[in-house]
């Protein structure tokens, strides 16, 4: 009877703290993304976890968790960071890897890894750190 009293409480202690779990590494590429082979999260076998978010896509390559504002006076939506095209993007991470400043392989995907590299130069150079490519930026570079 009493191995059946303590049971019984250490089922209910476990179900009490019942947490969560995530079964995947946490690794990430330079796109912020990862695979999912198995389709554990049943978004299929590529996806996004954007600033602690929770698993999802990009669709037409934005993250549905940004910050947008929505113009009033036309039909147009843009995110509060300026878009840059793939072009420039690729240019900064090539200009940034030979300086020292390591975001991957250049392929025009604004990454985790290209925001950690340009927030470091940002702050070494003495520039506003937000880890964003404006003018500033690409003129520190030499690239405008």
């Amino acid at each position: 009877m009493r191995k059946r009293i303590i049971s019984m409480f250490l089922i209910l202690i476990l179900l009490a703290f019942n947490v969560p779990t995530f079964s995947h590494s946490g690794k990430t590429d330079s796109s912020g993304g990862h695979k999912d082979n198995k389709n554990k999260s049943g978004l299929g076998s590529y996806h996004y976890h954007c600033g602690g978010n929770p698993a999802h896509l990009h669709k037409n390559g934005e993250c549905p968790y940004s910050t947008k504002k929505t113009s009033t006076t036309s039909k147009t939506t843009s995110t509060t960071a300026s878009k840059v095209d793939k072009a420039t993007i690729k240019a900064i991470q090539t200009k940034l890897n030979s300086l020292g400043y390591k975001c991957g392989t250049p392929d025009g995907i604004m990454g985790n890894q290209t925001k950690e590299a340009i927030k470091k130069y940002q702050k070494d150079k003495g520039l506003k750190v937000d880890g964003q490519i404006k003018p500033q930026l690409k003129k520190a570079l030499g690239l405008e």
